[in-house]
């Protein structure tokens, strides 16, 4: 996986990551703190044998040593635990104290380690110095190392601190835990995600190219478009970018004729066409902006407009769109709203009289802005493609399925061959850092140099539609 698509699975998965690390530390100290404490009492014993009294060779060393060994494994026999709990009166028997009992050699030396692990402290010291005598006594009495001897080098005192749990090693454990078990569910999700994320996922799956991306915006009070005159706001500056693009998809022809559409409801396409078409008016086009969704119109209510007449009516009437048309209250742009909902979009929308109007409207203005129903849902956007000059397909992030994608593009593709490109709308805010707020100098959209600036816009110009997530 390469690093950059890894990153961009971290930054979004992040709170994933931080819940795991969470509940795995903390389940792995509330563990430790429920676990009764055990403390570890231990004593040394010394094993020397000697074939000389009072002199001490080279090979009674290795002999020692090779004894010790044997010693560790009798020290845990039957014999010396039962004297064990006879002379100290414990209750246990014998496979009990085995399991509490521990031998090891120290390396290189005649030095075993008996230890002795316990919940009480003062129990364990006791079985440890007990069971060190238990075992002298045996081997002296069986005459086991003649002419050697099992001495006690130090005995066991009563310990202050449990060895066990460990608390901060359980929970650094669980903390570790908790990441990869996270990371593997990302990863996981991850995998099994076939939506359109990225760039890179686009042009997998459709084969087209990125217009633009849209970070997600929040709904404000205002449902003016977000891209209104002066906004410097991150969303305003992605749809400016948008309007660039698709100026050289089109090489800026008069009178183009563009629609925008998605391949299921809630992707943000209206807000798509909204925005696109102020940002082209205000850069001194005279834009007409159609509501051709005639099944859940939205247009009207971004601009505020009465939606009693419009589309539906200039084409019942046969009288042209012109008497129509309102004002939306951005100079060059005006709206051509859905009129009354329709029992029969579908023949409208293919009828000579819709084609006659959208050749009026592109000889009367610079450009028309068209939005459409999903073009998944019914056929009214393959039908208003096959009029327009250039069709954009709007895609929401980390939501739109990479097969509804592919499906789409497959069915525009069969009514028109000028599909300009996918407009990724809803990215995370990290997911679109060229459309932050610009800090070198830069053009307005009357071509005069400005500072960079981060004062706001007055609030009817930059507020957006209802939210990019919440309008079609």
């Amino acid at each position: 996986m390469e690093a950059t698509r890894l990153l961009t699975i971290m930054r979004r998965w992040w709170w994933l990551l931080l819940l795991g690390i969470a509940l795995g530390g903390g389940a792995s100290y509330a563990v430790s703190k429920a676990m009764t404490p055990v403390y570890r009492a231990t004593t040394t014993l010394l094993i020397n044998q000697t074939q000389t009294p009072g002199v001490i060779a080279y090979n009674d060393i290795l002999t020692s040593e090779r004894l010790t060994k044997t010693y560790s494994e009798l020290v845990t026999k039957r014999p010396v635990l039962e004297e064990v709990i006879s002379g100290v009166g414990d209750p246990k028997d014998s496979e009990t104290l085995r399991d509490m009992v521990s031998v090891g050699v120290i390396r290189d030396t005649q030095l075993l380690r008996l230890s002795v692990e316990s919940d009480d402290p003062i129990q364990a010291a006791i079985l440890a110095n007990a069971t060190a005598q238990a075992f002298i006594g045996q081997n002296d009495t069986n005459d086991l190392s003649r002419p050697g001897s099992v001495s006690v080098v130090e005995t066991a005192t009563v310990p202050t601190s449990p060895v066990k749990p460990q608390v901060a090693f359980n929970v650094a454990l669980g903390l570790l835990a908790g990441l990869l078990v996270a990371a593997g569910l990302v990863l996981l999700m991850d995998y099994l995600d076939d939506t359109v994320k990225s760039e890179q996922d686009v042009e997998r799956v459709a084969g087209l190219t990125i217009l633009g991306m849209v970070a997600r915006f929040g709904r404000r009070r205002s449902r003016q478009p977000v891209s209104g005159y002066g906004s410097r706001s991150p969303a305003a500056e992605a749809y400016r970018a948008i309007r660039t693009s698709v100026q050289f998809a089109t090489m800026d022809r008069m009178g183009q004729v563009l629609l925008v559409t998605s391949p299921n409801a809630g992707d943000g396409k209206s807000t798509t066409a909204a925005n696109l078409a102020v940002t082209m008016a205000s850069a001194g086009k005279r834009v007409v902006l159609v509501d051709g969704d005639l099944r859940k119109p939205s247009l009207h209510k971004i601009f505020n407009l009465e939606n009693r007449v419009g589309l539906t009516s200039a084409l019942l009437s046969g009288n042209g769109a012109r008497s129509y048309i309102q004002p939306s209250g951005f100079d060059n742009l005006s709206v051509l709203a859905s009129g009354p909902l329709p029992p029969n979009p579908s023949e409208l929308l293919s009828s000579p009289r819709m084609r006659d109007l959208v050749d009026v409207l592109r000889r009367e203005a610079d450009a028309v802005v068209m939005d459409s129903p999903p073009a998944l849902l019914v056929t009214d956007a393959t039908l208003l493609a096959a009029l327009a000059d250039g069709t954009i397909l709007v895609a929401e992030a980390g939501h739109t399925r990479s097969a509804a994608l592919r499906q789409a593009v497959d069915g525009l593709t069969r009514a028109t061959d000028r599909l300009l490109g996918v407009v990724l709308n809803k990215t995370g805010r990290r997911g679109a850092p060229a459309y932050h707020h610009y800090y070198h100098y830069h053009a307005d959209d009357t071509g005069r140099k400005r500072k960079p600036s981060r004062a706001r816009a007055p609030r009817s110009t930059q507020e957006p539609a209802g939210a990019n997530e919440r309008v079609a």
